[in-house]
C-alpha cells in the first residue's frame, strides 16, 4: 500500500519512502510486524497495522511516532478526524470510558455512543457516558490528546512532530 495524501506536513513521496522502509525492516526481521493492543481504543485481542505520526528523517520505529491501531480506528477514525470532529471527540469519550472500537457494533453501547455525539452538535449537554472498562491512561497525555483537527495540519510543516 504506497501512500498517496500529506499528513502531518509530510509529502506523499516522504510518506511513501519510510513506508517503504518499514516494509524492508519488516521483511528482514529487524522489525516486528504490528502486534496489539491497539494504541488508540486499547483493544488487546484485535489486528492491528502500522500507522505513522512522524516521518522525518533519521525515521523513529516507536511510540509515539510509530504507533499500531486497529483498522476501525486507523481509517474509519484517525483519518477522518478532518472531516467529522464531532464523530472523533465522541469517540474519543467512547475510548475514554473504556470503550474498544468493536464495542460499537454492542446495540446498546451504540445508542449510549449516538445519543453523545449528537448531544455535542446540540443545544442540549452532553450525557455522561457509563464506564465499560477500566481506562489506564491519564487523560489529556494521550498520543491523541492533542494532535490537530484542522484540515490545514495535512500539508502544513508546522504540523510536523519535530
Amino acid at each position: 500500500m504506497i501512500v498517496k495524501n500529506w499528513y502531518n506536513g509530510y509529502s506523499p513521496k516522504e510518506r511513501d519512502a519510510k513506508y517503504k522502509a518499514l516494509k524492508k525492516l519488516i521483511k528482514s526481521g529487524e522489525l516486528s510486524s504490528a502486534i496489539g493492543p491497539c494504541d488508540l481504543c486499547n483493544d488487546p485481542e484485535v489486528n492491528v497495522e502500522y500507522h505513522d505520526e512522524d516521518y522525518g528523517l533519521p525515521y523513529l520505529w516507536n511510540k509515539p511516532a510509530l504507533l499500531c491501531l486497529c483498522r476501525t480506528c486507523h481509517r474509519s477514525k484517525l483519518h477522518k478526524r478532518f472531516k467529522n470532529p464531532i464523530g472523533w471527540y465522541a469517540f474519543i469519550a467512547h475510548i475514554r470510558r473504556g470503550g474498544y472500537a468493536k464495542d460499537l457494533k454492542i446495540k446498546s453501547i451504540r445508542k449510549e455512543y449516538d445519543v453523545y455525539k449528537k448531544n455535542l452538535s446540540g443545544p442540549t449537554p452532553p450525557i455522561t457516558l457509563e464506564i465499560i472498562r477500566p481506562y489506564k491512561h491519564k487523560i489529556g497525555s494521550e498520543w491523541f490528546a492533542n494532535i490537530r483537527m484542522d484540515i490545514d495540519s495535512l500539508s502544513d510543516p508546522d504540523a510536523r512532530l519535530r
